[in-house]
């Protein structure tokens, strides 16, 4: 017989598998939130929108990623990632739509920065049209 924990979340009461759940330093080793209203709780606590604020914007977008040249959704490249991030401005703190965690990154490490980004893109189809002739 398979020995299967189950346990039930403090928030949304559903009795759901251990795996549901990441594993904590508590008494039960496991968290009092499930997965889900874990992800909740951390966009409220940190972004300040509620669930049904997430899912209306998840709505607007389609539920795919605001950046229109993502194919987050569309295609199974993007499958193991999960949810959406929410982007906001670092300065401000003014969430401004909810990215792939590909998208997310890329923003970041571009510095929020539309120069940067055009810049990278410049130098992109330069050597694209470079590695093109050479073919």
């Amino acid at each position: 017989m398979l020995n299967v924990i189950k346990i039930k979340c403090k928030f949304c009461n559903e009795v759901k598998d251990a795996s549901e759940f990441y594993k904590m330093k508590s008494a039960l080793g496991w968290g009092k939130r499930c997965k889900p209203c874990y992800a909740d709780n951390q966009r409220e606590k940190n972004y300040g929108i509620t669930p049904e604020e997430y899912n209306k914007m998840l709505e607007e977008q389609g539920g795919t990623c605001a950046n229109k040249a993502c194919s987050y959704g569309k295609d199974d490249d993007h499958k193991w990632h999960g949810s959406l991030s929410v982007d906001h401005c670092h300065e401000t703190g003014v969430v401004r739509g909810l990215l792939c965690q590909w998208c997310n990154t890329a923003e970041g490490y571009l510095k929020s920065s539309p120069e940067i980004a055009q810049g990278l893109i410049d130098y992109m189809k330069k050597h694209k049209l470079k590695t093109n002739e050479r073919s």
